[in-house]
């Protein structure tokens, strides 16, 4: 069963801070033209060559007076929230962000 991705339209939806959602969580990600040292290596979630330096899986509830979010996953250069329950879905994530973003449009003429 794979996960549901969609991406939130913005001005640049190239490289850059990309949002959506992935089944009923929300997601932003920085994501770069290039790999970089310090992405998220695609095939085993470790810090390695990936376009990916960003990326955050989060859901906001509710509450009476504010909106509390509960994070699932948070990678700043290195994974500071990991849950394991939801690798899955992290990976289908990072696996989808860095094969889109890696189609080169070659020109004919």
């Amino acid at each position: 069963m794979g996960c549901k991705i969609q991406l939130h339209a913005t001005k640049n939806s190239r490289y850059g801070y990309i949002n959506g959602q992935i089944d009923d969580l929300s997601w932003f990600a920085l994501v770069h033209k290039e790999e970089v040292e310090f992405g998220i290596n695609p095939f085993n979630l470790n810090t390695g060559l990936g376009r990916v330096s960003r990326l955050c899986i989060y859901k906001d509830v509710p509450m009476s007076n504010y909106t509390k979010r509960l994070i699932y996953a948070n990678y700043k250069r290195k994974w500071d929230v990991y849950n394991g329950n939801y690798e899955k879905m992290i990976k289908a994530l990072v696996e989808y962000l860095d094969r889109r973003y890696s189609i080169k449009l070659v020109h004919s003429q």
